[in-house]
C-alpha cells in the first residue's frame, strides 16, 4: 500500500488537476510532509485512481499532471454485506475488514437479539463515522471505489426489500442443517446475512427462507459475529474467483 495515497471527491477533479479536501491537504503537509514536486496516488471513491506531482503549496494544495491508472483491486463481484448490529469496536472492525475485503455495500440491520440500538442523532453520527472508517479502510487497501455503508435498518425491511433480487441470497446460520461447501453454487452478486452475538431468532430464519435466503453453517464450530463475517466473505470470494484470481 503507497502511504502517499489520497482521496479526492470526483467533482473536485477538473482534466489534468485535482484539489485536495482539507483533510486530505493536512495528512499530506503535516503528517506525511510531502513537498512541491513529489509524486502521489489519488483515487475519487467512485472508481476511478490517478497519479500526479503535488503543487501549490500556497493555498490548497493541488495534485497536476494527472494521470488515470488502471485499478486492478476492485472486486468484478458485488457482495452486499449484511451485518447484525455489534459493540461499536466490534461492528466497526467488521466494516474495516469488509471493506478491505471488497465488499460492495454493508448494510447494518436490527434483529431481535441485538445488544444494540441505535436511533435519532446516534444514528447520524455513527453513520459519518462509519462512512469515515470505509474510506480511510478503501485508501489503505487500494481500492478505488468506497463501499457504501446503509443507515440501519430492521431486518424486516431489509428482507422486504430484497424478496424480489436475483443475487445468490445467503444466511449463515450456525443451528442451518445445511454446510458451507464447494458446491453451492453463487452468482456474482450475493448478499450475506450474519447475524448478531445472541445467533438468529427461528422466525427470522424463517422469514429470511421465505424471502429466498438458504441457511448454511459455517462448520461445526461456533464462530464470533465479527469472525463469520469475515469467514463468509473468503468462502463466497474464493468460489466466485475474486480471491482465487482477478480474472476470476
Amino acid at each position: 500500500m503507497s502511504r502517499r495515497r489520497f482521496y479526492v471527491p470526483r467533482d473536485c477533479i477538473h482534466g489534468s488537476i485535482a484539489l485536495l479536501p482539507p483533510d486530505q491537504t493536512h495528512h499530506l503537509r503535516n503528517v506525511l510532509r510531502l513537498k512541491a514536486g513529489d509524486a502521489v496516488e489519488l483515487f475519487d471513491g467512485e472508481g476511478s485512481a490517478y497519479a500526479g506531482l503535488v503543487e501549490g503549496f500556497d493555498g490548497q494544495v493541488r495534485i497536476a499532471s494527472l494521470k488515470r491508472l488502471e485499478s486492478s483491486t476492485d472486486s468484478g463481484r458485488s457482495l452486499i454485506l449484511v451485518q447484525a448490529l455489534l459493540k461499536s469496536d466490534k461492528f466497526e472492525w467488521v466494516l474495516q475488514k469488509a471493506t478491505e475485503l471488497g465488499v460492495r455495500e454493508i448494510m447494518p440491520v436490527e434483529t431481535q437479539f441485538c445488544n444494540v440500538s441505535l436511533k435519532g442523532s446516534k444514528v447520524r453520527a455513527r453513520l459519518e463515522r462509519w462512512n469515515r472508517i470505509a474510506l480511510e479502510a478503501a485508501k489503505q487497501c487500494g481500492r478505488a471505489t468506497v463501499p457504501q455503508v446503509h443507515a440501519p435498518l430492521h431486518l424486516t425491511e431489509l428482507l422486504r426489500r430484497f424478496v424480489t433480487s436475483n443475487s445468490s441470497k445467503i444466511l449463515f446460520c450456525e443451528k442451518a442443517s445445511l454446510r458451507w461447501d464447494a458446491t453451492v453454487q453463487v452468482h456474482d452478486n450475493a448478499i450475506l446475512c450474519i447475524g448478531p452475538e445472541g445467533g438468529w431468532h427461528p422466525g427470522e430464519v424463517e422469514a429470511a427462507a421465505q424471502a429466498g435466503f438458504g441457511a448454511f453453517n459455517l462448520g461445526p464450530r461456533i464462530l464470533r459475529a465479527e469472525t463469520a463475517a469475515l469467514a463468509a466473505l473468503v468462502l463466497v470470494q474464493f468460489q466466485t474467483g475474486d480471491q482465487a484470481g482477478r480474472e476470476g
